[in-house]
Formats: structure tokens, C-alpha cells, sequence
């Protein structure tokens, strides 16, 4: 069977059982079986590949960045923060929102999890921005759309996942070259709050004095200091990233229990359950596209798409802004480990024939899984942030596309100015 007819089978398969409702882990393993059975293939092989998927050490960062996110949403932190930012802004127009945008991308360096940086926000902000005035669906688009740069910001999960799928690609670096990008595609973020608001009249408070400024700086220190520890520890080369993700569940434990003393004993069995079902989650995942990721490069399918996308243009730009495309369309339907393990196999090829950095690739990947994110019918980020704010998923759609353009827009710059991911990386010599 050749390579073409079982990536169309394959394919196939996979989106019949997303129509029929079929949760993504088990569309992926099922359509992966049936595939292999047909190809010719022992099905004992799924097993195998299966757990080769999910035991690389670097997978070990995840559950432990999970607990650090979750032991900060329990500790009062958030809170903190918020404080923190709204004295220092100010009654700017649209200073909440703002502010969400800034403190959002800020929890994306603990939880590295988009859904998760809604859950731990949308409480505190949304309220906050209502009773401010706000329109309520906008402002859960504001949290929703800054909680998608979560997986930009290191530490990210998906960099995690893309660092293991693609082979030479260092963690590290990833992380280094996802900065950048992530502030770039917030600072687009805030101008649309700020013109958006200046149109609706959305004011915050006035600014406080220095005396409050600084009071509400130490009360919330010890949160902002987290990631400034993990990243620094990393391009330190004190520890590794999946060191620095056990660093940060120890560190976010002790701040949470002896800091702000908010954190209680009898919570961590609950906050160990959670972020276990979250990794159980995220790990089937991986499993499941982890062999369909092997069947796509084995059968010659990744050789394939190749020859089709070189043959359309003999432009190198056009093909990428092409892949680009795809990569948005493809964040519609799929979550962002799904379509790291989907299309990596696939187009990594492509990217490397054509003489383009695959870690620059995999920021412009990981920018448009962060606009899927928000982007119906799956939009994992706008489901928790709309049930928060208690408004129909049409209501917050029609308020995310101007957060949208501008995702577009961020990720468009990076795509044309590939310095703009590559610089803080290669001037750390990484």
C-alpha cells in the first residue's frame, strides 16, 4: 500500500471520528489501529510505539509544571498580581484589560497550559473587568485570547512536546525563541484593548501612590520572582527544563504554604488529583499521536507531502505562508499536541529542504496553535472562558476576532522577520 493511500486512509479516518464526537485521544489510537492492521502491520506494534511515545525524560516537565500552575492558582497569587498591575497602570483606556493581557502572558511562565491560565485568571479578571464596565463577552475574549500566549512563554508545554517530536531540536532553545514572539503577539493584543476601549469608554482606577505601588509589590514578590528562577536556572545552566519544572512545583509549594500561608495541606491531595487527570490527559494524547506520528514517517507520507508542496512554488516564503495557513486551519479542529504530532512528521521535512530553522519553525507553529486555541468549533481556550463569564459561545466568538487579526498579524511578523524569535537565543549563544 503506498504511502499516499494510507495518509488519505489515515486522515480519513481520523476526521469521520471527529465528526461522530469521538474524544481526540481515542480518534487518534482508533484511526491509528485500524491503519496499521490494514497496512499489513502486527497490531501488537501499537502497544510498542505507544510507550516509546510517552517515556522520553523530557515528557517529565509536564506533570510538574501542571502542580507548579495549580498550587499557584490555590495560593492567592493571582490576586496579588492583579493589585499589583492595576495601581501601577492605572485609568488609562482599557487599563483592565490591559492588565489581564500582561498578568495572562505572566502566568503562561508558570503554567506553560492555555486552558489552565483561564481557569487560574478568568475568576479574578473577568468579574473585575465587568464591574468596571466592561462588556462581559469581551472581556472573556481579553482572557481567553492572552491565556493562548501561555503556550508561547516559556516554559511551555507544547515547546515540550515539539522538542521531543523533532529530533535536534533543543528545549531550551525553543524556550529562548518563544519570548520574543509571545511579547509581540500581547503587545498586538493590548492596542486592540486600548483602541477597542477608547471607543467604548472602558477606564480602570486611578493609579495608586507610590506607597501602595510598593506595598503591592512585596505582596505579590515572591509570584513574580517564580519564573524569573526558572528561566534563569535553565540559561543558567544550573538545571535542565525538566529539573526547572520540578523546581518550580517545590518552589510554588513552599511560597504557597510559608509566604502566603493560603495554601493548605489538606488542598494538595485534590491539586496532585487534578493535575494528574490534566497530565493523564495530556499523555494519551501523546501516546496515540505519537504513533501516528511514527506511521506517517515510516510509510513515506511526510516524503510525499513534501513533493506536492515544492511542486506548487518555487517560492520558499509562499510555501511557508502556505504551511501557515494549514497550521491555522488545522487549530479549528485539533488541540496543539495533536497537531504537533500530526504535522511535524509531515512538514519538517519540507521546512528543512527549504533551508528554514526548525526552531523558528516551531515558534510559528506553536503562534498558530495559540490562535486555534481560541478559534471555534474547538477553541479550548474560549469553552472555560465562557462558561466563567456566563455568556453563549457565540457572544465571546464575535468579540475574539479582532484578538484574532491581531494573533495573525504577531505571528505574520515573526514569519517575515525570522530575527525576531532567533535573536535572544543566538545572542545566548544557545
Amino acid at each position: 500500500m503506498s504511502g499516499g493511500t494510507i495518509g488519505i486512509m489515515l486522515v480519513s479516518i481520523f476526521f469521520v471520528l471527529l465528526i461522530l464526537r469521538t474524544p481526540i485521544s481515542f480518534s487518534l489510537s482508533i484511526a491509528t489501529i485500524i491503519t496499521l492492521i490494514i497496512s499489513g502491520f502486527a497490531p501488537e506494534m501499537f502497544a510498542d510505539i505507544m510507550e516509546s511515545a510517552v517515556t522520553s525524560t523530557t515528557l517529565l516537565a509536564i506533570p510538574f509544571f501542571i502542580i507548579a500552575g495549580n498550587i499557584m492558582d490555590k495560593s492567592g497569587i493571582s490576586k496579588r498580581i492583579v493589585s499589583f498591575a492595576e495601581l501601577l497602570i492605572g485609568d488609562i483606556p482599557g487599563g483592565l484589560g490591559i492588565i489581564s493581557v500582561i498578568i495572562t502572558v505572566f502566568w503562561g511562565a508558570i503554567s506553560g497550559s492555555g486552558p489552565a491560565t483561564v481557569v487560574a485568571l478568568g475568576p479574578v479578571l473577568i468579574p473585575l473587568m465587568v464591574n468596571a464596565g466592561y462588556d462581559v463577552a469581551f472581556a472573556a475574549a481579553i482572557v481567553a485570547a492572552g491565556s493562548g500566549i501561555a503556550i508561547i512563554i516559556p516554559p511551555s508545554i507544547t515547546f515540550i512536546v515539539y522538542g521531543v517530536v523533532v529530533d535536534g531540536v533543543s528545549v531550551g532553545k525553543l524556550f529562548a525563541a518563544g519570548i520574543f514572539p509571545g511579547v509581540l503577539m500581547g503587545f498586538c493584543f493590548c492596542v486592540y484593548v486600548f483602541l477597542y476601549s477608547m471607543k467604548h469608554g472602558y477606564r480602570g482606577r486611578k493609579r495608586g501612590t507610590l506607597k501602595e505601588i510598593w506595598k503591592a509589590f512585596l505582596g505579590c514578590f515572591w509570584g513574580i520572582v517564580s519564573p524569573v528562577i526558572i528561566l534563569g536556572g535553565i540559561y543558567g545552566g544550573i538545571f535542565t527544563p525538566t529539573e526547572a519544572a520540578a523546581v518550580a512545583a517545590v518552589y510554588s509549594l513552599i511560597i504557597g504554604i510559608f509566604a502566603y500561608k493560603e495554601l493548605k495541606i489538606k488542598e494538595l491531595p485534590k491539586i496532585m488529583a487534578d493535575s494528574g487527570s490534566s497530565t493523564a490527559m495530556i499523555l494519551l494524547i501523546t501516546a496515540g499521536a505519537g504513533v501516528m506520528s511514527w506511521l506517517i514517517t515510516t510509510r513515506g507520507v511526510a516524503a510525499i507531502v513534501t513533493e506536492i508542496l515544492l511542486g506548487i512554488s518555487s517560492s520558499p516564503m509562499v510555501i511557508m505562508v502556505m504551511i501557515f495557513i494549514v497550521l491555522l486551519v488545522a487549530g479549528f479542529f485539533l488541540d496543539g499536541i495533536s497537531i504537533v504530532y500530526l504535522f511535524c512528521p509531515l512538514l519538517i521535512p519540507t521546512v528543512q529542504t527549504l533551508g528554514y530553522d526548525t526552531t523558528w519553525f516551531g515558534v510559528i507553529m506553536v503562534m498558530a496553535i495559540s490562535i486555534g486555541m481560541i478559534t471555534p468549533p474547538v477553541a479550548c481556550n474560549l469553552y472555560p472562558a465562557a462558561q466563567l463569564a456566563n455568556v453563549p459561545l457565540h457572544a465571546i466568538s464575535k468579540q475574539i476576532i479582532g484578538l484574532v487579526i491581531c494573533g495573525i498579524i504577531a505571528t505574520i511578523l515573526v514569519l517575515f522577520i525570522p530575527n525576531i524569535a532567533l535573536v535572544l537565543p543566538n545572542a545566548m549563544g544557545l
